[in-house]
């Protein structure tokens, strides 16, 4: 998810957080938690090459199930095998939206997919469901 994260910011490393904000119920005070930078770790020129390639994944390659109408999304597949000669798999998503100023990053998972779907990683991108329009 960093590598992710960090295309996602143009080059710049954000340490990643799982929680924005902390709001007490009693008071409603809110408490906002820092985002951390750690600099440029890779050329914005780069990152944004990265990006494109990425966009082009979900719009043309094997991430074509993550494709949500009207949102411009970026991703990258993964399938590899769960140990020698195990027939059973792991296959991954790591997705990006909206590409044109990326808010989102997430990563989908799953050991010894079994379905419809098989076990390739485009086959299984939910990223649709997560980060579909209400």
């Amino acid at each position: 998810m960093q590598w992710c994260g960090t295309i996602a910011n143009k080059g710049i490393y954000v340490k990643p957080r799982i929680v924005k904000q902390i709001v007490d119920s009693t008071t409603n005070e809110t408490k906002e938690i820092e985002v951390k930078t750690e600099g440029r770790v890779i050329s914005k020129e780069t990152a944004e090459n990265v990006l494109s390639m990425m966009e082009t994944v979900v719009a043309e390659g094997t991430g074509k199930n993550a494709q949500v109408a009207g949102y411009r999304i970026g991703g990258k597949t993964g399938t590899s095998e769960d140990g020698v000669n195990t027939n059973k798999y792991v296959t991954s998503f790591i997705g990006v939206a909206p590409i044109s100023d990326p808010e989102i990053v997430i990563l989908i998972t799953l050991y010894n997919p079994t379905g419809e779907g098989g076990h390739q990683g485009g086959e299984w991108s939910i990223f649709t469901t997560l980060n579909a329009p209400s």
